[in-house]
């Protein structure tokens, strides 16, 4: 009887091994595949989205852009990759060459990383995930996993300015740093509000609670979506936000000293973490995949994220074409005294939302009011510059202004001699 029971647990053992070691395969399995598939999906994005900026940026100032090679240009991004794998690599001599060689490289892993718990879609089987679904990981902290990732990017700009032996590019590394300091805080607190409406951390979980709530969270934190996408848009140093890389101050900032295919694997880095950007506000504000039900089926729900998505890369460009780049102070500015004490106001608020069981339209309602009442200071402000009398200065702002030397021009110019008369009176 003994001997009958010892072989009945080691057969079960036996069996229940092999079931978890053909479940763990069949894990890692999809997992390589999936991201074998998402890697490449956000390459070819990268690729075709230079492609996609320099059209759209060229039909908004009335050129033509790109459109010699190919159809339309549609092989323009192969033509690119060409030339920049031909070009000269040139390594300075100042330079400390191991880590200016590996920098560009922490850029784009990290941007990789960073979408590895996005969901693109629904479920293949909806109410039954299976190890197919459209995401590689989906972890009770994906959202915690995105921004900590993120806020890694840093490093490969820190590292590559410092290690490229210029000082243009040093600046240009420790700008960086610093903005993203600056807006790394805002840009979580913005999240929070979603968070506490949603009550996990799983990139899933909060598009199913938006299904459940029968809302999307932008209408309950217009708020936080504002800041967020201000946030964003200066964590990827892109325009207006695009101080590390300023031309007309730091010659190409922490980029002056690459070339080739390392200077390419920044702008890879920079195009993904966009992606990721509009990914992450697709997923937590406007819903995912889901719209109206039609995310029922799988592979439109893929579709409606895409779009989603790409709205907001279109986003990005618009802005490039049409904001200048802001003074470095007033960016700073910007961060510190405007964008975090909304961003903890609006924390305030979603937190009394949720404690004493408002409704998510008053929560939505006072968050719209603030960005109305913001918006109209700002309009008041630029009206007023506008204004200005000629007796009163010159009517610029003060980020154009000299006001250092405008009292000296006044005085001189009080004090100038008149046409014909006799200076040596």
């Amino acid at each position: 009887m003994l001997d009958f029971l010892n072989n009945v647990i080691v057969a079960s053992v036996i069996k229940s091994a092999i079931v978890i070691l053909a479940l763990l395969t069949a894990f890692a399995v999809a997992s390589v595949i999936k991201s074998a598939i998402v890697i490449l999906a956000l390459l070819t994005a990268f690729a075709y989205m230079t492609l996609i900026e320099r059209r759209v940026v060229a039909k908004m100032q009335g050129r033509l852009g790109p459109n010699r090679v190919g159809p339309s240009g549609v092989f323009q991004p192969l033509a690119d990759a060409v030339k920049m794998a031909f070009k000269e690599q040139i390594v300075p001599t100042q330079a400390k060459k191991a880590t200016y060689l590996i920098a560009p490289v922490i850029s784009v892993v990290v941007a990789l990383c960073a979408f590895a718990v996005v969901p693109i879609g629904n479920s293949w089987t909806p109410g039954k995930p299976n190890v197919w679904d459209p995401l590689i990981g989906d972890i009770n902290v994906g959202l915690l996993w995105i921004l900590s990732i993120s806020s890694l990017a840093v490093y490969g700009i820190v590292l590559g300015g410092w290690s490229s032996g210029n000082r243009y590019s040093l600046l240009g590394s420790l700008r960086s740093a610093a903005q993203m300091v600056s807006y790394e805080t805002s840009l979580g607190l913005a999240l929070s509000g979603t968070l506490m409406w949603a009550g996990t951390l799983s990139m899933v979980g909060i598009v199913h609670a938006q299904l459940n709530q029968g809302i999307w969270f932008i209408l309950a934190q217009p708020l936080g979506f504002v800041i967020y996408l201000i946030a964003g848009v200066a964590e990827v140093n892109r325009a207006p936000f695009d101080l590390p890389e300023a031309e007309q101050e730091l010659t190409a900032g922490y980029l002056t000293e690459y070339s080739g295919l390392r200077w390419s694997l920044y702008q890879m880095a920079e195009y993904i973490n966009m992606i990721t950007v509009s990914a992450v506000a697709s997923t937590l504000f406007l819903g995912g995949w889901s719209l109206f039900g039609l995310e029922r089926i799988p592979v439109l729900s893929i579709l409606i994220f895409l779009v989603k998505v790409a709205f907001f890369l279109f986003l990005f460009i618009w802005l490039r074409a049409t904001l200048p780049r802001i003074r470095y102070d007033r960016l700073m500015r910007l961060g510190w005294q405007l964008l975090l004490p909304l961003a903890v106001l609006n924390v305030v608020i979603t937190a009394a939302s949720v404690a004493l069981g408002w409704y998510w339209w008053v929560n939505g309602l006072i968050g719209l009011a603030i960005v109305i009442v913001m918006l109209a200071l700002i309009g008041r402000r630029t009206s007023e510059i506008q204004d200005v009398q000629p007796d009163q200065g010159t009517g610029l702002p003060s980020s154009v202004r000299l006001a250092k030397f405008e009292p000296v021009a006044a005085q001189a110019q009080l004090v100038a001699p008149k046409a014909g008369q006799d200076v040596t009176t």
